[in-house]
C-alpha cells in the first residue's frame, strides 16, 4: 500500500498501533520482528491494558490476572494456543515459570463441579455428577472438537440454545456457562459459541496457570524486545481524533495536537471508541453495539496461606441458584455470582517473605450506577460493598463462615476497583470488560488502511487477546510479504 504524504517523514510510520495492551503488543511486536517500522500510542503511563499491574503501600497487584489459560497439557500437545503464541512471538514458554492451579470449582447452590489441568478428571466429575448425561456431554463435546471456533467465519449462535438442544438437564448447562461467560462473554446471560468452545478448551481441555511473577512475566519480555526491534513507544500519549480520506486513514490526530501519519493503522481500545475517535463528517463506519457488561473486584491482603483457612482452590465459581443470571445488574452490584482467585494457590509457591496472601473476590456491576456517585458518597459505598463481598464470597468458601473473624483479624489490607476504575484506565466505554457483543473476527472495518484487534475481534484471555493482534498483524499486514 502506497504509503500516505506527510509534511514530516519522521512522523510516518508503516503502522500505527493504537493502545498498548496485551493485544497491540503482541501486533506491534510481531510486526517488527518482520521489519516494519511501528509506532505504539498509549494514553496511560504503563502498559497492559485490562492486564496491567499496580502497587500500592508497597504491595504489587495484577489487574485481570485471574489466571493464564490454555497450560500446554499431554493432550494439546504443539496445538496450544499458548505454545503458538511463543512460537510468534519467539518467547521461551519456560521464561514464564508457569504454576499450575491445584483445582479449581464451579458450584451451584449445593451442587459443585470440581477441574483441574487433567481435562480426563472434569469428565469423570460431569458423568459423577450427571449420570443421565454422559452420552449426550460426550456428544456436545464432539461437536465442539469440529466446530471451526477460531475461523474468521465463525458462525455466530447462541450457546445457551445449543446447550439446551444438547444437554438434557438444565444444571449441567448453567454450570457450564458461568466459566466462559466470567471469562469471556460481553452477551447477557449468553455467549457466542465460538468464544464458548474457545474458552472451553482453553479452561477445561487445556487449564489454568499463572506465572511465577504474575502479569510482569509476559509484559516485561514484550517491553524488552519492543525496545530491541526499535520500536517507537509513546507513553501518556492519547488519541484525539482519527482523520480519514475517502476508503482510508489519513491522519492521526494526538492530544497534545500533534499529527502521525501511517500506511496502516491497528486499533485496539475497541470497536465503539475507535468509531468515536474517527472524525464524524468523515466517518462512514457502521455504529457498533456498546457493550455493558462490568465488574467490581475487591481484593483483600491477609497474613498466612489461604491454606491456613482450609481453602484448596484456586479459582470458585459460584452461583446462588441453579439458574445462572450474567450481565449488567440493576443496582451498584450483583453478589447472585461472581468468581474467588486466591493466587497463592497456583502451584507450590516459596511463599513470599512478608508471608502475605490475597484474596480475590469479583461481581457484575452497573458502571452507570457508580459513574453518578459523588466522590464522598463513591468512597463510602466503595468500602460498605467490601464488607458485603467478604461476607457472601465466604458462603462458598470451606469453613468460611466459621473463620470469617480470623480472617477479618489478620486482612492487614483491601483495595476495591470499580467499573468506573476500569473506564478511567482503559477508556472502555461502560466500563465494559469484554468490549461490543458484535465481533470482527477478521479484524476489518470501513476503513481499507484500518484494522481492529484485540476483545472485539472475538479473541479473549491474554492468550486469545495476543493471538489476535498477532493474527491482524499477520493476515492483514504482514500477508504480502
Amino acid at each position: 500500500m502506497p504509503a500516505i504524504p506527510t509534511s514530516q517523514a519522521s512522523d510516518h510510520h508503516d503502522v500505527t498501533v493504537i493502545g498498548a495492551g496485551l493485544s497491540g503488543l503482541a501486533a506491534a511486536l510481531r510486526l517488527a520482528m518482520f521489519g516494519k517500522k511501528v509506532i505504539l500510542l498509549e494514553k496511560h503511563y504503563v502498559v497492559g491494558g485490562l492486564n496491567s499491574f499496580y502497587a500500592k503501600k508497597g504491595i504489587k497487584f495484577d489487574v485481570g490476572l485471574h489466571a493464564l489459560t490454555n497450560y500446554p497439557s499431554q493432550q494439546s500437545g504443539k496445538s496450544s494456543p499458548l505454545l503458538k503464541l511463543c512460537r510468534q512471538l519467539r518467547i521461551s514458554l519456560d521464561s514464564l515459570n508457569l504454576l499450575p492451579q491445584s483445582h479449581s470449582r464451579i458450584t451451584f447452590g449445593t451442587e459443585s463441579l470440581l477441574f483441574d489441568n487433567n481435562f480426563d478428571f472434569f469428565i469423570s466429575q460431569v458423568e459423577d455428577k450427571f449420570p443421565k448425561e454422559r452420552d449426550r456431554f460426550q456428544s456436545l463435546l464432539a461437536k465442539m472438537e469440529t466446530f471451526p471456533a477460531y475461523s474468521v467465519d465463525a458462525e455466530d449462535l447462541s450457546t445457551r440454545n445449543i446447550l439446551k438442544e444438547s444437554i438434557g438437564d438444565p444444571l449441567l448447562s448453567e454450570m457450564l456457562l458461568c466459566p466462559t461467560c466470567y471469562y469471556g462473554s460481553a452477551r447477557k446471560n449468553d455467549i457466542d459459541f465460538p468464544t464458548f468452545v474457545m474458552l472451553f478448551d482453553a479452561i477445561f481441555r487445556q487449564g489454568l496457570a499463572r506465572p511465577e511473577l504474575g502479569i510482569r512475566a509476559i509484559l516485561d519480555p514484550l517491553i524488552g524486545k519492543l525496545e530491541e526491534l526499535g520500536v517507537q513507544r509513546r507513553m501518556n500519549c492519547g488519541v484525539e481524533r482519527i482523520r480519514t480520506k475517502g476508503d482510508k486513514v489519513s491522519e492521526i490526530v494526538l492530544e497534545s495536537g500533534e499529527t502521525l501519519t501511517s500506511d496502516q493503522v491497528i486499533s485496539t481500545c475497541g470497536a465503539v471508541e475507535t468509531e468515536a475517535l474517527l472524525a464524524p463528517s468523515e466517518s462512514s463506519t457502521p455504529s457498533t453495539t456498546e457493550g455493558k457488561f462490568s465488574i467490581m473486584e475487591s481484593i483483600f491482603v491477609f497474613q498466612g496461606n489461604p491454606k491456613d483457612f482450609g481453602w484448596e482452590e484456586t479459582v470458585v465459581f459460584f452461583n446462588d441458584s441453579e439458574i445462572f443470571r450474567y450481565g449488567e445488574p440493576e443496582g451498584l452490584i450483583d453478589l447472585r455470582s461472581g468468581v474467588i482467585c486466591m493466587p497463592e494457590n497456583y502451584g507450590n509457591q516459596l511463599h513470599n517473605s512478608d508471608n502475605k496472601s490475597k484474596l480475590r473476590i469479583t461481581h457484575p456491576a452497573n458502571y452507570d450506577r457508580w459513574s453518578e456517585l459523588e466522590q464522598p458518597t463513591y468512597e463510602s459505598e466503595k468500602n460498605l460493598w467490601e464488607e458485603r463481598i467478604l461476607e457472601n464470597g465466604m458462603r462458598y468458601l470451606k469453613n468460611g463462615k466459621e473463620v470469617i473473624d480470623s480472617f477479618r483479624a489478620k486482612t492487614t489490607f483491601r483495595d476495591t476497583f470499580t467499573p468506573r476504575t476500569i473506564k478511567k484506565y482503559t477508556g472502555h466505554a461502560n466500563g465494559t470488560l469484554y468490549g461490543s457483543p458484535q465481533k470482527r473476527r477478521d479484524g476489518t472495518t470501513a476503513f481499507e488502511n484500518l484494522f481492529l484487534a484485540g476483545t472485539d475481534q472475538g479473541y479473549v484471555g491474554i492468550v486469545g487477546a495476543m493471538l489476535g493482534g498477532i493474527a491482524v498483524a499477520n493476515n492483514q499486514i504482514l500477508r504480502s510479504i
